[in-house]
């Protein structure tokens, strides 16, 4: 059959604490959600933690550099590609990754596709 445990003691006030405990770091998390949420009303509070204005091109802000230059570089690795690696293009180290195969330090590579900062190589 069934057997009831009944809890008592300090087996039963450190259980009850705990819940206590629960609840009131829930009630605290509502309370500053709530606080966080009025930001409309309070500015001040969320100016620090948001960013107020929109990084463009047009303002010089560019994330990725424009690698298309290089396709149909001829390179030369520097390190192991498996399959990515770095090589050397007209004496400046560049990233780039191959089709999947892995190739040897020191092989040479042709620059078949870039797409963003991702600059792909084939074995020659």
């Amino acid at each position: 059959m069934f057997e009831i445990q009944s809890w008592s003691g300090l087996s039963a006030v450190i259980l009850s604490l705990g819940c206590y405990s629960m609840l009131a770091i829930a009630a605290i998390g509502v309370f500053v959600f709530a606080f966080v949420e009025n930001g409309s009303k309070n500015k001040d509070l969320t100016d620090g933690l948001v960013l107020g204005e929109r990084q463009q091109n047009k303002d010089g802000y560019i994330s990725v550099k424009d690698k298309s230059d290089l396709l149909g570089a001829i390179a030369v690795c520097s390190t192991d590609l498996r399959p990515a690696g770095t090589v050397i293009v007209e004496g400046e180290p560049v990233d780039v990754v191959t089709e999947g195969d892995f190739v040897k330090k020191g092989d040479i590579v042709k620059i078949i596709s870039t797409e963003g900062s991702r600059v792909l190589v084939r074995r020659i």
